[in-house]
């Protein structure tokens, strides 16, 4: 074994390291790697930042415009509003969610076909008194399946294009992926919608608005008397004496009742200030101002909200800002002028201050503000609404335009007209131009925590190649499998990777299988494709665990799972994916 060879060993080994342990995110622990392989010598440094123009990166860059496009237009709102006046039992919306998921995900963002689809699942279980848990795991399942119908179904398929460009100069097609995307969704979906409601866990029903009241915590009433030293001054400059682990959501003053509360507001003799806090926080509150309790009581939904103010529920994603953050960090009411009023996690409420909480993906957090300011932090800091956002009306003509662009984008690189990255970056611009999504929204649009990642890991996946180490684990697994038939290395590549991708991200997953699979099929000297597309299979597979892939982790908290519920419906389904697709990549692309 080389010194390359060892080096590059052990950079993969601390990187895989870091992904599992989770402190740092993956996007900076990518370009942390990038640069110190290319500070000892196995990325030349004249090619150091190169995988940020490889044409992976600029596809999933313009697929994930083209999918704000879809849905700024409209067209995705009026397809999810149609089918689901349609389906009329719970069970036929459980198919149509289900189904609807998996149908979008092969022709959009999978995460994004998910964000879609999830508020309204939410809100048919409630209205059926069903729980959440039935529902969202199975869609999140489904959304991973539809994902390899198509080439732009997810990252790990465009990288595996460009694996097999390098390997024998062509690239696979729109829909050559489809034979076994499509054996998986007919053969699985169902398997699912069966097993769902006997492996996954009946947890309590998803946490509403209401739920989140009436879980330890209560809301007191304090009144501002004569000679208090607050008087006089605004919530800003008491906040870090006085306001840490309380949250003022409402005032009252002159007999009239004020849920917008500003950052700014000056206190004034007789306000009746509307707290929330834990009993411990409110009686050190109470020390601290020497003032008395007025009144307390639970608060309803009605008494928190009007004058504008409403209360969102939201589920932090992976990559959101919020992520190991707390409310106080982010000082949310100075800069957003919003309210955390609970945070929830795996459906249960967080019982302590939820100001002082540190957040983590899949937690679900009550927000109370303007609809504009919430929909800032939702968009500055990255989450998702669990609210129905209902049907957005957009003119037909727009509808249409957005679709002819993506659907003409779909056809010249499916005649192999367009290269997709040219084909998709173009479609995606002529979004932005005719003003179907603004620039604004086509940044916001772009996941740059999954396009630092491939920037990043490009490079070191070509190392894993040229300094022979790919070759190196290619010979130990022909080596393992040896004296079995090939589709037996093939299964064992499939395998490989699925439990990589089960604790890693799946494109991560991708990028250092893709060249370990290439080197199998040269030391055997069989066709590529097989090995290619058990890894593009194992990649997409992430059905274990809740950090493989944002699917599986925006479900957890809205589905009150645990990390241990995942493997009983992911196992028989990671179990089904290796007998389905097997046979067929095998049937396509004979060794």
């Amino acid at each position: 074994m080389t010194t390359d060879q060892i080096l590059i060993f052990a950079l993969l080994t601390v990187i895989l390291a870091n992904f599992i342990w989770g402190r740092f995110r993956f996007d900076f622990v990518s370009l942390a790697g990038l640069l110190i392989a290319t500070f000892i010598g196995l990325v030349p440094a004249k090619e150091v930042f190169s995988g940020f123009s490889h044409p992976a990166v600029i596809t999933v860059a313009a697929i994930l415009i083209l999918s704000e496009g879809l849905m700024s237009s409209g067209f995705v709102d009026a397809m999810v509003k149609t089918l689901e006046t349609k389906a009329k039992s719970p069970i036929k919306q459980f198919y149509f969610l289900v189904g609807g998921v998996a149908f979008f995900s092969a022709f959009m963002n999978n995460v994004g076909a998910m964000a879609l689809f999830m508020p309204v699942a939410i809100k048919i279980a409630r209205k059926n008194e069903i729980a959440p848990s039935r529902f969202l795991m199975p869609m999140a399942f489904s959304s991973l399946l539809g994902g390899m119908i198509t080439l732009v179904g997810s990252p790990p398929n465009i990288i595996i294009s460009t694996f097999r460009v390098q390997s024998i100069g062509k690239a696979y097609r729109m829909f050559d992926f489809a034979p076994i995307g499509l054996a998986l969704c007919v053969v699985i979906i169902p398997i699912i919608i069966f097993l769902a409601p006997k492996l996954i866990p009946q947890r309590r029903k998803s946490v509403s608005q209401e739920d989140f009241f009436e879980i330890t915590d209560y809301t007191y009433m304090v009144k501002l008397t004569e000679g208090s030293s607050m008087i006089g001054k605004s919530l800003m400059e008491l906040g870090g004496e006085y306001f840490r682990n309380v949250n003022v959501i409402g005032y009252v003053r002159n007999k009239r009742k004020h849920a917008r509360v500003s950052p700014y507001l000056v206190l004034q003799e007789n306000d009746l200030l509307l707290l929330e806090a834990s009993t411990a926080n409110i009686q050190d509150f109470l020390r601290l101002t020497k003032l008395s309790l007025s009144g307390s009581k639970k608060l309803s939904v009605d008494e928190i909200g009007g004058n504008g103010i409403v209360l969102s529920e939201v589920v932090v994603t992976p990559t959101s800002n919020f992520v190991d953050r707390t409310a106080r960090d982010m000082n949310l009411r100075n800069n957003f002028g919003v309210n955390l009023l609970g945070v929830a996690r795996v459906g249960q409420r967080v019982a302590q201050s939820p100001n002082r909480v540190l957040m983590r993906p899949g937690d679900v957090l009550l927000l109370q503000g303007s609809e504009g300011s919430i929909q800032e932090v939702i968009s500055d800091l990255g989450a998702l609404p669990l609210q129905d956002r209902g049907i957005k009306l957009q003119s037909t003509s727009k509808i249409a335009l957005s679709l002819g662009i993506f659907v003409t984008a779909l056809l010249l690189v499916a005649v192999e007209f367009l290269r997709p990255e040219l084909a998709f970056a173009t479609a995606a611009l002529l979004m932005i131009a005719t003003g179907v999504v603004s620039i604004q929204n086509a940044y916001d649009a772009m996941d740059l925590p999954v396009l630092f990642l491939l920037g990043g890991l490009i490079p070191v996946s070509t190392a894993l190649e040229t300094t022979g180490a790919a070759n190196l684990i290619a010979e130990s697994i022909v080596k393992i499998s040896s004296g079995v038939p090939a589709w037996v290395t093939v299964l064992l590549v499939l395998i490989i990777t699925m439990a990589l991708t089960n604790i890693i991200n799946n494109a991560a997953a991708a990028l250092i299988m893709a060249p370990v699979a290439i080197s199998i099929a040269q030391v055997l000297g069989l066709n590529v494709d097989p090995f290619l597309l058990a890894v593009f299979v194992g990649a997409t597979s992430a059905y274990l665990t809740p950090i493989g892939h944002q699917s599986n982790t925006i479900v957890m908290g809205p589905g009150g799972y645990h990390f241990g519920d995942y493997w009983r419906l992911g196992l028989p389904v990671s179990i089904l994916t290796c007998v389905v697709s097997i046979p067929v990549i095998l049937f396509f692309w004979p060794l």
